[in-house]
């Protein structure tokens, strides 16, 4: 049993879900991050929980440096942030990965249904 807290409990929920039209620059980050299944797999678990590197290597078959490079991957294409700490049964601090929106959604078609679209994730 630890001391510490083992999760930070103040972080806020994800926002609203966002869409992404198909030729947006946002898109063809998303598209070029989740080419690997690893990639798409760590995702996969951060968004049914929000997640340290180890949590996430202790359900993905790989390193530990493996999971820092997908977590970078993704962070870096604004699909997931830091969303505060948890701390290991020896105190040490790890940082801990949510999604930045409550869903993703690509969007190909016209304009008006993209309003559309909008409102009803409203």
């Amino acid at each position: 049993m630890s001391i510490l807290p083992l999760r930070d409990e103040s972080q806020p929920p994800p926002n609203a879900p966002r869409i992404l039209g198909l030729d947006s620059e946002a898109a063809d980050k998303a598209f070029e991050v989740l080419t690997a299944s690893t990639t798409r797999a760590v995702l996969s678990i951060i968004y049914e929980q929000p997640s340290t590197p180890t949590d996430i290597h202790d359900e993905v078959e790989t390193s530990l440096q493996t999971v820092h490079y997908h977590l970078g991957k993704l962070e870096d294409a604004g699909l997931i942030e830091p969303a505060g700490v948890e701390y290991s049964e020896k105190g040490t601090e790890m940082t801990l990965y949510a999604p930045v929106t409550e869903a993703i959604a690509l969007f190909a078609g016209r304009a008006p249904t993209y309003q559309r679209l909008t409102e009803f994730f409203r």
